[in-house]
């Protein structure tokens, strides 16, 4: 009878065993057991037993436990909400670098200026040197350019301080021709040291004007604009007052009065105006178009003289020539009331109102026995 096939348990996870060494055999020895003692009694034969051949090497000790699962633990910390961002707009583009340009209108009315101071000694002394004079005039030009240089160095010069400065030249120089009659002055150099002082008030006061003002290049265009209107309404206002159709100290008061109420106007409104440039350009072409057509209209209207003088003609197309005028200059207006502003004086668009960020935050949860969830936590 055979005995039974070892049912192997099954291990489990068990690593691969090594091959089965073949069955090992002992050999017995016969030995000459020791002389026993007399009188004891004779000690037991040795019994053998041959090795089993189907015993099984001993099993591998088992695997280490696996290291015992630690508990989760929630992450504390909530997530941070999710930044809301303002939309961007678009930015107005700034004022336009400054250009050696202006500076060179700068020099040149200064220069002018240097130039009128030179006629005036050439006038007072009475030179008559070609040479000296030449030098005398090119001294007063660098002079005077030299002021006006030194000026473009110390402050900073745009294109409404430059148009400041010339407004400002041509109107001293217009204020002290115009006065000549009204002073009585009837001197070389008396008028010479009129148009001299006219020039450098006037040329002084444009500069500090702009620098005060800030002015832009349509806003300095404007007050131009003013003072030409308010010089030919000025010039309206004369040829009507003219009983004797001679002019003289009255009319040219009276012009320069209207020159300087329309500069000191437009002085005055031009800091609030947003008009670009080409706005400015635009009404100061129409207002000069409408002069010409209202004056045209007026000479066409009026009767014949035949060849005899008629004030009432003159009146007539002069109040033409002005209504033309005024007409001009308020449909140049109307006309570009749409016109984008100037760059420089553009708003910034508003930024959309964005909704407060949320103070609710939500993070994951797991239980000590595996449950799974989220938690949630803030304001509601």
């Amino acid at each position: 009878m055979q005995p039974p096939p070892y049912a192997q348990q099954p291990q489990p996870m068990q690593p691969p065993q090594p091959p089965m060494q073949p069955p090992q055999t002992t050999a017995v020895t016969p030995t000459t057991p020791p002389q026993a003692p007399q009188g004891a009694p004779p000690p037991a034969a040795p019994t053998t037993q041959p090795a089993d051949p189907y015993a099984q090497a001993a099993p591998p000790p088992p695997p280490p436990p696996p290291y015992a699962q630690q508990p989760y633990t929630p992450y504390a910390q909530p997530y941070a909400p999710y930044p809301q961002y303002a939309q961007p707009y678009a930015v107005p583009p700034g004022p336009p670098p400054p250009s050696h340009l202006h500076d060179g209108e700068v020099i040149g009315n200064f220069a002018t200026v240097g130039i009128l101071a030179a006629t005036d000694i050439l006038v007072r002394q009475d030179i008559e040197n070609g040479n000296a004079v030449t030098f005398i005039l090119l001294a007063g030009a660098a002079g005077g350019g030299g002021a006006g240089y030194v000026l473009t160095q110390k402050f900073p010069i745009d294109a409404g301080v430059a148009h400041s400065t010339t407004i400002g030249t041509l109107i001293g120089v217009a204020n002290g021709a115009l006065l000549i009659e009204p002073l009585g002055y009837d001197h070389a150099s008396s008028v010479m040291g009129l148009l001299l002082a006219g020039s450098a008030l006037g040329a002084a006061g444009g500069f500090i004007y702009g620098e005060a003002a800030h002015l832009t290049p349509g806003q300095s265009v404007f007050v131009g604009n003013l003072a030409l209107i308010g010089s030919a309404t000025a010039a309206l206002t004369a040829v009507t007052a003219n009983r004797d159709g001679h002019y003289g100290g009255f009319e040219d008061g009276t012009l320069a009065l209207g020159l300087d109420g329309g500069a000191l106007a437009g002085a005055l409104i031009a800091p609030h105006l947003d008009w670009s440039p080409r706005r400015a350009k635009y009404v100061f072409a129409t207002t000069f178009v409408g002069a010409l057509v209202g004056g045209l209209l007026g000479g066409l209207l009026t009767t014949p003289s035949n060849g005899g003088a008629s004030d009432a003609n003159a009146t007539a197309t002069a109040a033409a020539m002005t209504a033309g005028l005024w007409g001009g200059f308020g449909l140049g207006i109307l006309m570009t009331k749409n016109s984008a502003p100037d760059p420089s004086l553009a708003q910034p668009a508003a930024q959309p109102q964005t909704a407060a960020a949320p103070t609710t935050s939500m993070l994951p949860w797991m239980g000590d026995h595996g449950q799974m969830g989220m938690m949630m936590g803030g304001t509601f």
